[in-house]
């Protein structure tokens, strides 16, 4: 195999996506030897891969500017060990698929790697939706390049979207609605089946934990009573299940609801489209989540998808999503 393809999924959800372009052998991945970095310890497919060079660092969001830095470092000790193995590749032809260019070691890859001939983004959610720049971004900062370059890390600074999508060098981006992307000239369909099965009066709901950082956790809970309680009165029956953030203080919901309710607490990090036909909701409900997003289109078109959206100034509107939830039609919920 002379040409590689080199991949930096950063989240459950993005190795998940990684995989299933292997599996459709999309840009004949099957006659390229398929490297998988992964930087954070993700879960994945050994059947997929030709290597893994893996390490550990957290991308767990910290609100504390002291540990958020603390984080960093160590995320640049993992890169840089990364960084050194990944260049016995720099002479190779090389195919590179990335999330965003705001993480350190995918945007050091695809500036400094001369031997990319194409670059491909895979969706990350909601970030490949609407426009988001560097700004407020530790790789925003100047200084922040300029100690990076000088530890071996070379990065660069850029204006325009965070995933490089309107550079001419990047070829196209995978996602699950195009023609709802941003930059839909480039934006191509992840491949996916509709699932077909008999509903059962089954509700999932789809836990943000890390919201409750900027709005209480108190009020966070709260909401979810609000939820299950406008469920209650939608069906006389049914059976509930809870999957928290796979950032999320797991112990903080668990216990708020199984004193309450009745629930199937599913405790997987595994993406939830990955084992969702196991459940096979009726409903869906989530507060903003990526996953509301893929699952209309892969699950059953009778369905119901709600979304629950907090109303507060630490957590800004994004008018383009809720358009787009509206468009596919999930149905908005406002929690004041």
């Amino acid at each position: 195999m002379e040409k590689v393809s080199i991949f930096i999924p950063i989240t459950p959800y993005t190795i998940s996506i990684a995989e299933s372009l292997i599996e459709n052998n999309i840009n004949e991945l099957s006659l390229s030897e398929n490297i998988l970095i992964n930087p954070h310890g993700l879960e994945y497919k050994k059947q997929y891969w030709d290597e893994v060079i893996e390490d550990y660092s957290s991308r767990k969001v910290q609100r504390n500017v002291v540990k958020t830095y603390l984080n960093f470092f160590k995320q640049i000790y993992v890169f840089i060990k990364i960084y050194k193995r990944l260049r016995k590749y720099k002479k190779r032809k090389i195919d590179f698929y990335y999330v965003d260019l705001a993480h350190v070691l995918s945007n050091s890859v695809f500036f400094s790697f001369k031997s990319i001939e194409n670059r491909f983004i895979i969706e990350d959610g909601i970030l490949n939706y609407y426009k988001l720049t560097l700004k407020d971004k530790m790789l925003g900062r100047k200084r922040v390049n300029v100690f990076l370059q000088l530890i071996g890390l070379p990065t660069k600074t850029f204006a325009g979207d965070i995933t490089g999508i309107e550079m001419p060098e990047v070829n196209k981006q995978f996602v699950f609605f195009p023609k709802e992307a941003f930059f839909p000239s480039k934006s191509d369909q992840i491949p996916y089946t509709r699932l077909e099965y008999s509903l059962n009066n089954k509700i999932l709901i789809l836990g943000q934990e890390p919201i409750s950082k900027f709005v209480t956790e108190q009020r966070y809970l709260s909401s979810l009573d609000i939820i299950i309680q406008d469920m209650i009165k939608k069906l006389d029956h049914f059976e509930l299940y809870y999957k928290p953030h796979h950032h999320g203080k797991k112990e903080l919901t668990r216990e708020f609801l199984k004193a309450k309710y009745k629930v199937n607490f599913i405790e997987s990090n595994l993406p939830i489209h990955m084992f969702i036909k196991e459940i096979a909701p009726s409903v869906v409900v989530s507060f903003g989540s990526t996953a509301s997003l893929n699952l209309k289109l892969l699950l059953p078109k009778n369905v119901k998808s709600y979304v629950y959206l907090f109303r507060d100034p630490q957590l800004p509107d994004n008018t383009y999503i809720e358009e787009l939830f509206l468009k596919i039609g999930v149905l908005i919920t406002e929690l004041n």
